[in-house]
């Protein structure tokens, strides 16, 4: 199913994908989290105990960060291979650097303002650390948000027609998702290989079905040809002598 294919493709960032598969993906991810969220809103307006809905929504936000890990490698894989798809490298995505970069830089100004507070520094070097810190993340976030604008819009545009570099067309029916320079992906070939090897390790053989009672040709097998005696009629009606004796004469006729 194309919702989950870039769970089945989880670490393959070889190939190509298509728009639909990549933004299918994405619009499940935020029904899961717009769940989890609900489910946290519901826990908190709760009137049950606060240890209680203290727990329920630890539960659920917790469920929330390990999605959120375990989803950064499909995430990738599936935009890698959206950008192959119109011919573009990975190396776009260092688009997305001046993001990251701007989120590491506001998380350690503010670890470096608390710290020096707790070193006994004046309140003019904090506001001096944090504003010099923040603006300076602030430019990057800017860049950042600019890299990100430019990778969405290439999600957004049609991939190339036919074969390119990167693998066939995931949109022509008669192309497979095989495996393209080393990807982890399941084919029909492949599947009728395991098939054939659960069937060996049981026991089993692909010789077709014989029934144990053979009650006649079957549909597919001739009828027996009867052919032709050349012995004439009256041979055949002449009992056979035994042991040289004269064979008795025939039951209701006279002897001659």
């Amino acid at each position: 199913m194309i919702l989950f294919r870039p769970l089945i493709r989880y670490a393959d960032f070889k190939g190509r994908a298509s728009r639909s598969e990549y933004w299918l993906f994405a619009v499940l991810q935020g029904f899961w989290y717009a769940l989890l969220i609900g489910l946290a809103t519901m826990a908190m307006g709760q009137d049950a105990h606060p240890a209680e809905v203290s727990k329920s929504v630890v539960v659920v936000f917790g469920l929330m960060v390990l999605s959120m890990v375990a989803l950064i490698v499909p995430n990738y894989a599936v935009l890698v291979r959206r950008l192959h798809d119109s011919g573009k490298g990975a190396i776009w995505l260092g688009l997305m650097v001046p993001s990251i970069l701007s989120a590491v830089m506001a998380v350690g100004t503010i670890a470096t303002a608390i710290g020096s507070v707790g070193l006994g520094a004046s309140r003019e070097a904090f506001l001096g650390t944090v504003m010099a810190g923040l603006g300076a993340a602030g430019l990057l976030g800017v860049l950042g948000y600019v890299g990100q604008l430019i990778l969405f819009v290439l999600t957004l545009l049609p991939g190339t027609k036919g074969e390119n570099a990167f693998g066939p067309d995931p949109r022509d029916p008669g192309q497979r998702y095989g495996d393209f320079g080393g990807g982890s992906a399941l084919d029909e070939d492949r599947l009728d290989a395991l098939f054939a090897e659960a069937k060996r390790a049981n026991g089993m053989s692909d010789e077709p079905y014989k029934p144990i009672f053979d009650f006649g040709p079957g549909p597919s097998q001739p009828a027996p040809v009867q052919r032709a005696s050349t012995w004439p009629e009256a041979e055949w009606n002449r009992p056979a002598a035994a042991n040289g004796l004269t064979p008795a004469p025939v039951f209701g006729k006279r002897r001659s």
